[in-house]
This record gives structure tokens, C-alpha cells and sequence, in this order.
């Protein structure tokens, strides 16, 4: 247990950045490309993902000033729930006994499944193993509340962890083609929990759209943009213009709105140029991973290599409605009901327009009705889970009291949510 406590607290002092050219040069190596080749395709990776996190913080940091302005407001006493969004969830996680056990089975078990060829993707990117992790620690700690013996509580954490891990690894398999395809990614898939609602709720949405007459028929390509409005029509124009307008509202200063729409629109500019350098270092692997395992499994079998959804924040459509986004999202944070000012979200929209043109095809109008309608869901449950999320985190030692609520956009994902209305059941929160 001590060598398992060992490798884990490794994985989180050196962060997703260092420790993924770490597994893509193992694998590389396993996979007979070659250690310096396999080391080159490493750095290439981590080089990419380090740039995803810096263009996203770019993201977090242009829009502080008016994220400030906005997050005090309310129904009066103020939003009651902090945002400590994903990043905060996941540190969460790894705190919890459970990233002890659940790393290695869930590595063995993937192992396994593939051996078996009851899943055809093999989950690489192990720093988000938080997703499942996090889910057991819930469901772990609601069983204690309720009474259950400690180890009987254990136990069941852990199966619905491996048994989230399994649920998503299938999910993975069944998105693959039409993941490839769209975003031009062979041999890859995305494995995170957070697409099953993502693109749960983008498939709905579409579906609903094609159905209702007259709706139907709207169709907006990325490319309507700039050839109705030349330059003007550029994502990196209108994400500038978006910032200065909202600027402008939240009465920043000249030199604070500049700041903010140069920031905004640098962000989306940069953020297709580091995944392609991340794809860079992946193709190789990715084929190099096929062939191997073809040549054990047999010709007829492909082998998914799964990783983040970062891979997909290149897509235009998805990077030319950020900007429409970010006001959006914030009128969305005063709907009634809602207590936690989606600061996170703000940061992290690209992930969700970028997701949500899988379904919509790339078609604009189809990627911002299902990105308003995952806000909104998001908002929600993150503000609903908050009671849930924050006796976790006090638990795990993450915060030194359960006074002040806390929530993230983790809890939003379906092994959560789950465990949310199994306490709720069980009359636990």
C-alpha cells in the first residue's frame, strides 16, 4: 500500500503535463517505436497539454475583471455555493483513500476488458482516473452517514468506481467513429465522464431540433460568419468585440478592457495550434498502439486510444461561439435557483462548444442551443450537489470547514449525480 501511496502522490505533485510524456514514452517504447522516438512523441504530447492549460488560464485570467464584477450579485444575499470547479474536485479526489486502490485496478481491469475484447478503448490519460474516483469517495461517505459498516461502505465505493470506469470506457467505444471522423482523429476516443451528459444532452437537443418544422431547416455553417462579415466575422474579432462590450458593462477601466478582449481573443487564436502540436505526438502512438494490438487480437480489431476531450478544442464552430458564450452563461448564473456564479464554466466553455458540434454537425445554431442547454444543466446540478460535494471535500481534508458550501463542474457528471439521489434517498442531505 505504501508503494501505491508512493506512485499516486507522484502523479500529483507532477501534475497532467509532466506525467503524460511520461506514459506516452512507455507506451511508445511497449509499442516498438523506439525509446528516443517515443520520447520525442512524449514531449510533443506534453508540450500541447501544458499549452491547453496556459491558453485556458489566459482564458480564466482575461475574464477575472468582469467575472469579479458579476460573481457578488444575486437574489440578494449573493451567490452561497464557491466555485472550486474542476480543479479543486480533483484534488479532492486524489486526497481520498479511494485513488490509492482504484488507479491500479481500474489500469489492470482496462488490461483485462481489452484482452477479452469486451471494450475496444484503452484509457491512457490516468490523471483523470479523478472522474471515477471521485464518484466512489461520494458514494463512500453516503453510505457511512447512513449507517452502513465502514468496510461493507468501502467496498461498495469501490465497485461503483471500477463499475463508472467500465460504463465509460463503452461509452468511449460507441462515440469513436463518430469522434474520428468529425474531428479528423483516427485511433483515438474520449473517455472523460463529463461527455456522457455533454454529449448526452447535445444528442437530445439535436434530435429535438430535427424534429420541430421549420426549426429544422435553420443552418448556419462557421463559414457564414466570415462571408457575410469579412474579418469582422473572425472568431478572434468577435471574441475582442465581445470583450470590450462586456467591458463596457461592467465599468472596467480603458486599460483593464483592452486587456481583457486582446486576452480573449489571443485564447482562441492559440488553442487550435496547441492541439494540433498534442495530435503531433499522438498520431504515432495511436497507430503504432493498432498495430499492436492487431497483431495479438487479430486484423478485425481496433484499438481506441483514449484520452481528454482537449483533443477536440480545435474545432471552429466550437472556438467561434466562445465569445457568444461567456454572456450568455453569465445570464444563465441569475436564473432562480442557481447559487454558485459559474466562474469554472467561464473558463472552461471552449470545452463545451467545442464538444457540442459533434451532434450539431459543426452547424452553429444547433452547437449554441446545445451549449445554452448544457450551461443550464450544469448550473443546476452543480448548485444542487453543493451540500454533497462540500461534506466530501471536509472530509477528505480539502477544506477545514462545512460551513461554506463548495461545488465544482465534476459533480455534474452521472456517477455523481447518482450518488447524489442515492443519499438524498437514503435521507442522508
Amino acid at each position: 500500500m505504501e508503494v501505491i501511496d508512493s506512485i499516486v502522490q507522484f502523479v500529483m505533485d507532477i501534475g497532467g503535463g509532466v506525467f503524460l510524456p511520461i506514459i506516452i514514452t512507455v507506451m511508445g517504447v511497449v509499442f516498438k517505436l523506439g525509446f528516443f522516438d517515443s520520447m520525442r512523441n512524449g514531449l510533443r504530447v506534453g508540450a500541447g497539454f501544458l499549452g491547453i492549460n496556459i491558453v485556458l488560464n489566459m482564458l480564466v485570467e482575461g475574464i477575472q475583471p468582469v467575472v469579479d464584477y458579476y460573481s457578488g450579485l444575486g437574489d440578494g444575499s449573493g451567490f452561497t455555493v464557491v466555485d472550486i470547479g474542476w480543479e479543486g474536485m480533483s484534488a479532492v479526489a486524489w486526497s481520498t483513500s479511494f485513488a490509492l486502490l482504484i488507479v491500479p485496478l481500474a489500469m489492470i481491469l482496462n488490461y483485462i476488458l481489452l484482452k477479452v475484447r469486451f471494450t475496444k478503448t484503452m484509457d491512457i490519460d490516468v490523471w483523470n482516473y479523478f472522474h471515477v474516483i471521485i464518484g466512489g469517495s461520494m458514494l463512500y461517505y453516503i453510505l457511512t452517514l447512513a449507517g452502513v459498516e465502514t468496510s461493507i461502505a468501502y467496498v461498495a465505493g469501490v465497485i461503483f468506481a471500477l463499475g463508472t470506469f467500465v460504463v465509460v470506457l463503452k461509452w468511449a467505444d460507441w462515440i469513436a467513429p463518430r469522434w474520428q471522423k468529425y474531428y479528423d482523429l483516427p485511433g483515438t476516443t474520449c473517455c472523460n465522464n463529463d461527455t456522457v451528459y455533454l454529449w448526452g444532452i447535445n444528442l437530445v437537443v439535436c434530435k429535438i431540433i430535427d424534429k420541430i418544422p421549420g426549426l429544422n431547416k435553420v443552418s448556419i455553417n462557421v463559414s457564414w460568419f466570415s462571408d457575410k462579415l469579412g474579418s469582422l466575422g473572425e472568431s478572434s474579432v468577435l471574441t475582442f468585440i465581445v470583450g470590450i462590450i462586456l467591458s463596457i458593462i461592467t465599468q472596467q477601466s480603458p486599460s483593464n478592457a483592452l486587456s481583457v478582449s486582446v486576452t480573449l481573443a489571443a485564447a482562441v487564436i492559440l488553442m487550435p495550434k496547441v492541439v494540433s502540436l498534442l495530435m503531433e505526438g499522438l498520431s504515432p502512438v495511436s497507430r503504432a498502439a493498432s498495430k499492436y494490438f492487431k497483431g495479438k487480437l487479430g486484423d478485425d480489431y481496433d484499438i481506441y486510444i483514449g484520452m481528454d476531450e482537449a483533443l477536440c478544442l480545435g474545432d471552429e464552430t466550437g472556438i467561434e461561439l466562445v465569445g457568444i458564450m461567456i454572456p450568455i452563461t453569465m445570464l444563465i448564473a441569475f436564473l432562480p435557483g442557481i447559487s454558485m456564479f459559474p466562474i469554472s464554466t467561464l473558463g472552461s466553455l471552449i470545452y463545451i462548444t467545442c464538444a457540442a458540434s459533434l451532434f450539431a454537425n459543426g452547424d452553429v445554431f444547433r452547437n449554441l442551443v446545445s451549449s445554452i442547454a448544457i450551461v443550464i444543466y450544469k448550473s443546476y446540478i452543480n448548485s444542487w450537489m453543493a451540500p454533497v460535494a462540500t461534506m466530501l471535500a471536509f472530509q477528505a481534508g480539502y477544506i477545514s470547514s462545512a460551513t461554506t458550501l463548495v461545488s465544482g463542474s465534476t459533480t455534474a457528471e452521472f456517477n455523481c449525480v447518482l450518488v447524489g439521489l442515492i443519499g438524498k434517498a437514503l435521507g442522508v442531505w
